[in-house]
């Protein structure tokens, strides 16, 4: 709950406010909105960096190769863990429409990305650039002409299922029936023994029941003690289920309201402080601005306007806390829709601005890890330009954002006035003005 508590740092701030307005040229900068009285507490700081990567956006034949090539630019880019979309053979029969979560083999390779050998190595190179590899997993349906059907047809729950109605290209599997659950578990074993995978992102996690993914994270771990397991859900139960890291979709539709002028700063912290609160220590929350699923239904525009929108809103969301996660395009400052049912070749190779600045943001967050460690303070200098500040053993960082795609004019909080701070991003030393300007969409983020 929010605490409004007046103290000589809000006086001082009112004051100096309605100074400026009376003395400064042009427009005034809007009054300081300080939230300090109600800062959270320090948690160990995250260093995971994930990146979301869509085959069809690639290549057409060949897409592990294309992907490999580009681990270098995305170790460049801080990218640590790499989440391949599903790499299995999708449905072909005529319910089938075209969706990489409609699975027809488990155990193999869709022939348009490639050979498991081709994967194999894609897995390889990665681990060269220390980077982990996880595979998207579809545990809760299968395909219509996926063998098990004619096979098993008791590992599936029947025809008209609530799910079966919105989604008729897949069959929902009977995890009742335990040979479902050792199958399914042995077909995840596989992966991590055949091609060296360091983990697994579960989509629609809560459609199969939390003792099975007890049970096969269990296993996971077993063999790979340091795997990374995701869970497509909110649902904290999952995380006594063995995941590490659960979505975030609150708050991503906070910061899309944010950005586009129809939700306001004081609700994102909301979403971000819910999510927390049932988030235990040593678990995270996985952060991001778009998704495959967001990106298909909705342009990134619609929110963030333009590249500079969607790189302003990734830094704010990076620096609230988590895990941040970047869908491939979004480095190329990509603001249109993206239906992950099509191929849509984009241009990996050249360099990019947005992948340069993306880099940048994530390169001052690493190394800034220590201090995302200290006390947290969430405020904002104007009700669309939020700040975040942390602070650990007389350190400290700040993170300013223009969520408006307006000129904002703004007065540094009071406590920095006159003091020489660290320009993350320029590297320079400087002492910042006390009254300045922040173009549509700026951020800064300083140090001292």
């Amino acid at each position: 709950m929010k605490r409004y508590t007046c103290t000589l740092r809000n006086v001082a701030a009112f004051v100096t406010t309605l100074t400026l307005l009376f003395t400064s040229c042009g427009r005034a900068p809007e009054p300081i909105i300080t939230t300090d009285e109600d800062a959270q507490q320090a948690r160990p700081a995250p260093t995971t960096v994930i990146y979301e990567c869509n085959e069809r956006l690639f290549a057409e034949t060949d897409a592990f190769k294309a992907i490999e090539a580009y681990i270098p630019e995305l170790e460049r880019m801080g990218v640590n863990v790499l989440w391949l979309m599903p790499v299995h053979p999708r449905g072909a029969d005529d319910k089938a429409i075209g969706s990489p979560y409609c699975v027809k083999d488990y155990r193999a390779v869709d022939p348009a990305f490639g050979t498991i050998d081709d994967l194999k190595h894609l897995v390889t190179t990665a681990h060269d650039h220390g980077m982990q590899v996880i595979l998207d997993w579809i545990a809760n349906h299968t395909s219509w002409d996926n063998a098990w059907v004619t096979r098993h047809p008791d590992w599936y729950q029947g025809p008209a299922t609530a799910d079966e109605q919105g989604w008729k290209d897949v069959t929902f599997l009977n995890y009742s029936n335990q040979a479902v659950r050792d199958t399914m578990q042995d077909c995840m074993l596989y992966w991590v023994r055949e091609a060296d995978i360091d983990g697994f992102r579960c989509d629609y996690a809560g459609g199969a029941p939390l003792d099975f993914w007890s049970s096969v994270n269990n296993a996971v771990l077993e063999l790979k003690p340091d795997a990374v397991l995701l869970a497509e859900t909110s649902d904290a139960r999952h995380f006594d289920a063995g995941f590490q890291l659960l979505y975030s979709w609150n708050f991503l539709y906070a910061v899309e309201d944010l950005y586009a002028g129809a939700g306001t700063w004081s609700a994102l912290i909301s979403a971000h402080r819910a999510e927390y609160n049932t988030t235990p220590d040593g678990k995270e929350r996985l952060r991001y601005i778009t998704t495959h699923d967001e990106s298909a239904e909705k342009a990134p525009a619609s929110s963030y306007r333009d590249a500079a929108g969607e790189l302003s809103a990734f830094c704010l969301t990076a620096f609230m806390g988590g895990v941040p996660m970047i869908y491939s395009s979004q480095e190329l400052g990509n603001t249109n829709t993206l239906s992950f049912f099509e191929y849509h070749l984009m241009d990996f190779t050249s360099p990019n601005s947005t992948r340069n600045a993306i880099a940048d943001i994530l390169r001052v967050w690493k190394e800034t890890a220590d201090l995302r460690a200290g006390e947290k303070t969430f405020g904002s200098l104007a009700a669309r330009v939020p700040y975040i500040e942390y602070n650990r053993e007389g350190q400290q960082l700040l993170v300013i954002c223009n969520a408006s795609n307006s000129e904002q004019q703004v007065k540094m909080p009071m406590r920095y006035e006159g003091l020489q701070m660290n320009d993350r991003l320029s590297g320079k030393t400087l002492v910042p003005p006390s009254v300045f300007t922040l173009a549509p969409r700026e951020y800064r983020i300083y140090t001292r």
